[in-house]
């Protein structure tokens, strides 16, 4: 039986589907991974354009039958086997799936982490989970991370009654793509944004005096107050990674006081929970 946590809603409109990769022009030498295949659709319509899919299946039974459907599509390899327990490949790869939602947030870190060779995704996901990646209509601390590295959009809106079962809430596809100039130091960019984002402050300046010079603040209080950024959800993601650039010719005395923070502050939360289960 199919772990819950695992569960999909399958796409079925196989018309559209295929007008959608059609439109993606994936290239013969493309790595492609498929997560949670199924039933195979999506890797049955990859396998038109690329030469090279891998096909993750955690479910035996469902593994076992997509083997039998692709048996005359020797580039697609299924793996029967938890793809956030994979290794990803050593080279550039793409990404196409329509993933478990309850573990999004795992797929997306384990797909953009640093050591990461993405060079594009696309996944099916709820549309409240892809505004949080995306970072719209309200910025989040994650869209601003992945700023640094990844342009992020929704590419593509899909009607609930293509998915069995039919899901109750809106699906979108997003695009992650790799920007031609991605930040170099994103790890400091990583613990700078995570920094900015939780400290108990009455608002974003408050805590960005705590990183810039007094010569800087001046243009940056007059940047927020004339675009009327009071939160840190309210700056986007543009303006942090502007405001990146300067930070980091501040020298170690301001470097330091966020460098290590997005780890101090996972360890921090990880503890919490850990304390919470055990008081349940």
């Amino acid at each position: 039986m199919v772990d819950i946590k695992y569960s999909q809603n399958f796409y079925k409109n196989k018309r559209n589907l295929k007008k959608i990769i059609k439109s993606i022009n994936f290239k013969p030498k493309d790595i492609v991974i498929d997560i949670g295949a199924g039933e195979g659709i999506i890797s049955n319509e990859l396998a038109k354009y690329s030469q090279n899919i891998l096909a993750y299946e955690k479910d035996r039974e469902f593994a076992n039958v997509l083997k039998q459907k692709m048996i005359n599509y020797p580039q697609v390899k299924v793996i029967n086997k938890d793809f956030l327990e994979s290794e990803l490949p050593n080279k550039n790869f793409k990404v196409f799936a329509n993933i478990p939602f309850s573990i999004t947030t795992e797929i997306i870190n384990k797909i953009t982490d640093i050591k990461s060779k993405l060079s594009e995704g696309y996944l099916f996901l709820q549309k409240e989970a892809s505004e949080r990646f995306v970072g719209k209509p309200k910025n989040t601390q994650i869209a601003t991370v992945l700023s640094s590295r990844y342009d992020i959009n929704i590419i593509e809106r899909f009607n609930q009654k293509d998915f069995s079962p039919q899901p109750s809430v809106d699906i979108v596809l997003i695009k992650i793509k790799i920007k031609k100039n991605p930040e170099k130091e994103c790890l400091i960019f990583r613990d700078f944004v995570t920094y900015i984002f939780n400290q108990i402050n009455k608002t974003a300046f408050d805590t960005l005096k705590q990183l810039f010079t007094y010569k800087q603040l001046k243009h940056i209080k007059e940047h927020l107050s004339n675009n009327l950024y009071t939160k840190p959800s309210d700056i986007p993601s543009s303006y942090y990674l502007e405001l990146f650039k300067y930070f980091k010719t501040n020298g170690d005395k301001y470097l330091n006081r966020v460098r290590g923070y997005y780890n101090k502050h996972n360890k921090q939360h990880t503890n919490i929970r850990k304390v919470y289960r055990t008081r349940k």
